[in-house]
């Protein structure tokens, strides 16, 4: 029955009626994939709630700050931890500071964060400053606008929390269109020593342009003795990779450090 039914649609594929079937159906499985970027409902809330009841956060990151609302709602959750702002456009970055001015312990920082130290063209338009990125294929042909490039200043993240004298990151949130990968190496020296506790990073359609699949996140900080898994609304599914999860849903993963086990155990629940 279930061969016929493949036949069948495989057959009458440019038939309208098979067509807006199709899209109901990829529909439905985006949103049960949870192809969700408010942080509100797709489950960051919860994470950062759940973390609350089970570890002390001290230190915290928040490269790709944009408008400062993830680090607004993260400085109400963990009042006490100190929050170190990245925001990479200097028009964005104003609008950053004009957001976060009452937050205590909060440092903003006009500066990106890659894998070396020096300056990268960024493509950004100001009414699309959520959007800029590194990728500008990304946003000419998925987008479907052309942003100005602008110049802007980088810089590693080992080479910062040791000129800062940050000894550990608790947690390190990373949304920066595509850069997600570059900003993870820059931080190596941390990750050898164990010393990033917690990492969220996007993962999406934009990782066709670069070319840094999720396949390679999960080799790469599994090297680090991570435990990765994808948020959801209401838990973390800490899972083994498949190849079935290439699917460029995204949009958010969590890798914790194996030492953080009721960590895992918490956010799996």
């Amino acid at each position: 029955m279930k061969s016929r039914v493949k036949i069948f649609l495989s057959k009458h594929r440019r038939s309208r009626l098979i067509q807006k079937l199709d899209q109901s159906f990829i529909g439905f499985h985006r949103a049960y994939e949870n192809m969700n970027y408010d942080f509100s409902s797709n489950g960051e809330e919860n994470v950062l709630k759940r973390l609350k009841a089970t570890i002390s956060c001290k230190t915290i990151f928040d490269v790709g700050a944009n408008n400062g609302e993830w680090s607004c709602l993260t400085s109400t959750i963990f009042p006490d931890a100190h929050i170190h702002a990245f925001e990479i456009m200097p028009e964005t970055f104003q609008s950053l500071l004009n957001a976060t001015s009452q937050i205590e312990n909060f440092s903003p920082h006009n500066v990106g964060l890659s894998d070396v130290e020096g300056t990268i063209p960024v493509y950004y338009s100001p009414d699309k400053s959520s959007l800029a990125t590194c990728v500008p294929e990304f946003s000419e042909k998925f987008h479907r606008y052309k942003p100005k490039k602008l110049v802007t200043n980088i810089t590693k993240g080992d080479i910062f929390c040791r000129n800062k004298s940050i000894d550990t990151v608790d947690f390190l949130k990373i949304d920066v269109e595509g850069h997600e990968h570059n900003v993870l190496k820059g931080f190596e020296g941390m990750l050898k020593a164990g010393r990033v506790k917690i990492i969220q990073f996007e993962y999406g359609y934009v990782n066709i342009c670069t070319h840094f699949l999720l396949k390679d996140y999960y080799e790469y900080l599994e090297g680090f003795d991570m435990k990765i898994g994808k948020i959801y609304p209401r838990y973390v599914d800490f899972r083994e990779y498949s190849y079935s999860d290439e699917n460029f849903f995204g949009p958010n993963y969590l890798a914790v450090h194996s030492s953080c086990g009721e960590v895992i155990d918490s956010l799996s629940a």
